[in-house]
């Protein structure tokens, strides 16, 4: 079988789970031939550019902005038809891909690309069965055509939100977002704390410092690290050497000294100067430091990029993050209660309702988050419940689901192609 998964860097959610794709299929079926490619790049790196670090930025300047043109999508407009005409329009400089590669079946996990492949089926009449593979907790709309063969998402609330876009209940399959498979795999919490160098008789906190907004990063660690309570902190800075640099500086300094520079808007006035990240660097890089603020000491390793982010979801109690449908989905298969900051209004805002709503988040509020995060840690029985919600809402395997259901439609393709022929040579 020969798998294409068209997907889009938008947002970085959706790479992954290509990737993660990707990886299951080599893994697991050496006679499959897949291949990830990025739709909007294939189109042109212009486009691409335009529309990735239009989203972002529109996301991080004018969120209101954008939660309105998300929602306006999301519904039966001249704005929905617009695009899918744009899109449909872009579609054919797909063709010498589909040429090249000759793919039995399409996955596609961004709605763009749904979109596009929706058109070339349609266009050029491909017999290529089409799946739609959402990768948030709430669908859009844009995901819906006519074309689409099967619908995978994650979790049973959005087969009815589906069924009222027009889409037939028996083509949605729920199995979860796919994700890397090393989330899978079990681990002793006390032998990965000792190689981390952690304390395994403190809660750990782990802080997705990449996924926010600069400006926003320091308030929260120092809301954080500045309450009473008794923890150790894990920072992951990304790919993003600034911000790995900058608080690397910042627990070097006082807890007055920190006091004065955010008193002065020092680090809000780092936001043009770090917001960028730096992929030209690989190599992991920490430092291990304890920060001594007002209210005790709180030991801090602080990470770059890492490649094991899912020992680190493993040991820790807590997460700090923005609400990614791909790191939500990490964070549930590691059965790890989720405190959310910041959800842009679109698909991360739906993500936190679902999340909050099942249990498995808290929201932090942009002042006193640290008082959340205390609240939260002195009450076990609270913890324990969100990790069991967690547990609920975990789908093993995901990956595997999607490619059984892909290997299913192209035989039923297969087999509907042969009726075809057959009926054809009797009639002559």
């Amino acid at each position: 079988m020969r798998i294409l998964i068209l997907s889009a860097s938008t947002g970085g959610g959706h790479m992954r789970t290509s990737a993660a794709m990707k990886k299951y299929i080599e893994a697991n079926r050496p006679d499959d031939v897949v291949r990830v490619v990025d739709a909007l790049e294939c189109i042109g790196h212009l486009y691409n550019k335009t529309v990735s670090e239009g989203y972002e930025l529109m996301a991080k300047t004018v969120p209101k902005f954008y939660g309105t043109v998300y929602n306006f999508t999301n519904k039966d407009s001249k704005m929905t038809t617009l695009t899918a005409k744009f899109q449909q329009s872009l579609a054919k400089k797909l063709l010498p891909l589909m040429v090249e590669f000759r793919p039995d079946v399409m996955i596609g996990v961004h709605a763009f690309c749904v979109e596009m492949a929706s058109s070339l089926k349609r266009k050029y009449k491909m017999n290529i069965p089409l799946i739609s593979l959402i990768t948030d907790f709430a669908p859009h709309m844009l995901y819906v055509q006519k074309e689409v063969d099967a619908y995978v998402v994650s979790n049973q609330e959005m087969v009815d939100t589906l069924e009222k876009f027009g889409v037939d209940r028996s083509t949605v399959q729920v199995s979860g977002i796919p994700i890397d498979p090393v989330f899978y795999n079990k681990q002793s919490r006390q032998e990965l704390m000792k190689k981390m160098g952690l304390n395994p008789n403190l809660k750990t906190l782990l802080l997705m410092a990449g996924s926010f907004g600069v400006k926003d990063i320091f308030k929260i660690y120092r809301d954080i690290v500045e309450t009473e309570s008794d923890f150790q902190i894990v920072v992951v800075t990304g790919k993003n050497k600034r911000l790995f640099d900058t608080f690397d500086a910042m627990l070097d300094k006082t807890s007055d000294e920190n006091d004065k520079l955010i008193a002065n808007g020092g680090y809000e006035n780092l936001d043009e100067e770090i917001a960028k990240e730096d992929n030209t660097i690989t190599e992991n890089r920490e430092s291990y430091k304890v920060y001594a603020g007002h209210n005790g000491i709180k030991p801090t390793k602080l990470l770059y990029f890492v490649d094991n982010i899912n020992e680190y979801m493993y040991i820790a109690d807590l997460i700090v993050t923005k609400p990614g449908g791909l790191t939500v989905s990490e964070a549930i298969a590691s059965t790890l209660p989720m405190a959310i900051f910041s959800a842009f209004p679109g698909q991360e805002e739906d993500n936190a309702i679902y999340l909050e709503k099942n249990n498995m988040a808290v929201r932090l509020p942009k002042k006193n988050s640290g008082q959340v995060v205390h609240d939260l840690l002195l009450n076990p029985e609270k913890l324990d419940a969100m990790k069991a919600a967690c547990q609920m809402n975990y789908r093993e395997n995901s990956a595997g689901r999607v490619v059984e259901l892909a290997e299913k439609l192209v035989k039923q393709y297969r087999q509907k192609e042969k009726e075809s022929k057959i009926s054809a040579e009797n009639e002559q």
